[in-house]
């Protein structure tokens, strides 16, 4: 089913007029017949500000269900969707890019098309079947894992509830992350409305305990992508020189 087809389902699900959505939408009478493969991104903003309910994953993609799940969790919090995507011309989500010196726009303009709009986008190989967004690794605070200015790719996760899973690292879109947006995390939202994040260098950055309430993302990274490829002979250099001193140390013991 094309994005057209979907479009006129839901209206149909609205039991009003075509062109009564049309104008909501301030479309000219006809615009969604004369929708081709891809639906206009202002007119894609609008839909989504003025029809909630409507799943955007559904609309684009035909994943899901045609209606957001409003169910309410003991955290006062419910299934989210992106509030802006963009597509390509096959109506394929892009993956727009945030570095590091748009993190803290980010954190305010996470729902303004405007802002999303010039954000550098691109398409991954083998990443299809949800929703993503690419981040700039920001300081030492996940390393070795993710070192400094390498990239990850996250998938949008809807309920947090259930969809955050002990031990996997995620980025989280929250004023109270002091330290860089990605984190491994430790779900006790349910038990405890608690989000727990690690960094993975937590010699130097102490675990933080995030509300929900807070938060405004998450995103599962599912791909790393790092430019500065470490050189493993330097590791086996000092292993081989640690090995070699212990060697000595014992051989010493013996006489």
């Amino acid at each position: 089913m094309s994005v057209k087809n979907r479009i006129k389902e839901y209206i149909k699900s609205l039991n009003i007029a075509t062109s009564t959505f049309e104008e909501s939408i301030g479309a000219s009478n006809g615009y969604i017949n004369s929708i081709s493969k891809n639906i206009g991104l202002d007119k894609l903003t609008i839909i989504i500000e003025k029809y909630s309910n409507l799943s955007i994953e559904w609309l684009l993609l035909g994943k899901g269900e045609m209606l957001k799940d409003t169910i309410q969790y003991a955290t006062n919090i419910t299934h989210r969707t992106p509030q802006i995507v963009t597509i390509d011309s096959h109506s394929q989500d892009n993956i727009a890019l945030v570095p590091q010196t748009l993190k803290a726009g980010y954190l305010s303009g996470y729902n303004d098309p405007n802002f999303i709009k010039k954000l550098p986008s691109y398409r991954m190989p083998g990443l299809n079947n949800g929703v993503f967004r690419m981040f700039e690794v920001e300081g030492n605070s996940m390393f070795p894992t993710l070192p400094n200015k390498s990239y990850v790719v996250g998938q949008f996760v809807d309920n947090w509830e259930t969809g955050i899973k002990d031990n996997q690292i995620y980025a989280i879109i929250s004023n109270e992350i002091e330290d860089g947006l990605i984190k491994r995390c430790t779900n006790r939202i349910k038990k405890y409305n608690n989000l727990i994040c690690k960094s993975d260098n937590r010699r130097n950055f102490p675990t933080q305990n995030i509300e929900p309430s807070s938060i405004k993302e998450i995103w599962e990274i599912k791909l790393h992508l790092n430019f500065q490829l470490p050189d493993p002979a330097d590791i086996y250099d000092r292993m081989n020189d640690l090995e070699a001193e212990i060697q000595e140390i014992k051989r010493k013991q013996l006489y």
